[in-house]
């Protein structure tokens, strides 16, 4: 053997050795890198179909879901449907999650992955229960890495409970912080261009009308009084567009907070087709909460069932902007006096 051979072998050698020699002194083993480019949850797919509850748990804070008639939803809030959209890009990046490089297996090293214990640090337990009840994945979640593994996706550091192994995971996961965040925010979706007469009727019981002839006219303010000068149509129009697209902050029972005696605006909204919107508006708690019923016949019978199926029995907190246009009086709608 020449003798430069012999010293790349000797010092290949060394090098295992010391590498092998640090291994055991700072607690690292050898990383199960038979396990590299499989699904952190290699089951989870096949079984998607199968899923009746979820739990997400990060220390005393926990949100469950469970599936109801066909939809997810949230336990904490008395089973108010979960955003379908969130809920199944999560399954289906937990069932594709792929391991693609191992990390620490020492535990004093978790925090800087966020894959600490669940019950008192900033990592996420997800756990998966099928219609049976048995559980069918669990996976600890920790911080997302962006874009940094050449592929065009994110990565997540990732382990499995009462494994130490860290693993990098090829994948992305949508994991809001906060319950209000899982919710399916729609409450409903009623655009100004289908609104014929729109009535608001202040806690005061001021009252303030809008109609118009048909569909596309211009909006005008019944009964003006005489010598007002009204605002730009643009104006007129805000009221009536209240229930478009109109979303919550937050929503509880009915039964949880009820509407008040006193202190109450209502709105009315009708369309041209026989479409009926009535919302009952308060402040509570320094916000502001709703409740709407839906009534409408022939050509509107099918709207406002699936209005009413959505919005019966709850109460919403809604953006105070939002309220504002409930609240709207002919004040607003009146240019000021000149000078």
């Amino acid at each position: 053997m020449r003798k430069s051979t012999f010293l790349l072998l000797l010092l290949a050698t060394v090098a295992f050795v010391a590498a092998a020699s640090y291994a055991v002194m700072t607690g690292e083993r050898a990383a199960p890198v038979t396990a590299q480019g499989q699904r952190a949850l290699p089951d989870l797919a096949a079984r998607l179909g199968d899923l009746a509850w979820m739990r997400l748990a990060q220390g005393v804070k926990k949100t469950d879901f469970t599936a109801v008639g066909g939809r997810w939803v949230l336990i904490e809030k008395s089973n108010y449907p979960a955003n379908a959209g969130k809920m199944r890009r999560l399954l289906l990046g937990l069932a594709d999650m792929t391991l693609v490089e191992p990390k620490t297996r020492r535990p004093e090293l978790w925090s800087r992955l966020d894959l600490d214990d669940p019950s008192s640090g900033r990592s996420t337990l997800v756990r998966l229960q099928g219609r049976t009840g048995g559980t069918v994945a669990e996976l600890i979640i920790g911080k997302t890495r962006r874009d940094r593994l050449g592929s065009g996706t994110d990565g997540v550091y990732v382990r499995k409970p009462g494994d130490d192994q860290a693993w990098l995971a090829r994948g992305s996961l949508e994991v809001p912080a906060d319950l209000t965040g899982w919710l399916d925010r729609r409450i409903v979706d009623l655009p100004a261009a289908r609104i014929a007469t729109v009535t608001l009727t202040g806690s005061d019981g001021a009252e303030l009308k809008l109609r118009r002839e048909a569909a596309g006219a211009k909006f005008a303010v019944a009964d003006p009084p005489d010598g007002a000068l009204l605002k730009a149509d643009a104006a007129l129009t805000e009221p009536a567009a209240a229930l478009a697209g109109l979303e919550l902050d937050d929503v509880v029972t009915t039964a949880e907070l009820p509407v008040p005696e006193s202190g109450v605006a209502t709105a009315l909204y009708t369309t041209f087709d026989g479409l009926a919107v009535t919302v009952w508006l308060f402040a509570h708690d320094g916000a502001d909460w709703v409740t709407l019923e839906a009534m409408g016949g022939g050509a509107a019978e099918a709207d406002a069932k699936a209005i009413d199926d959505r919005v019966a029995n709850w109460t919403y907190k809604i953006p105070a902007a939002r309220a504002k246009m409930f609240r709207a009086k002919l004040a607003d709608l009146v240019e000021p006096p000149k000078g």
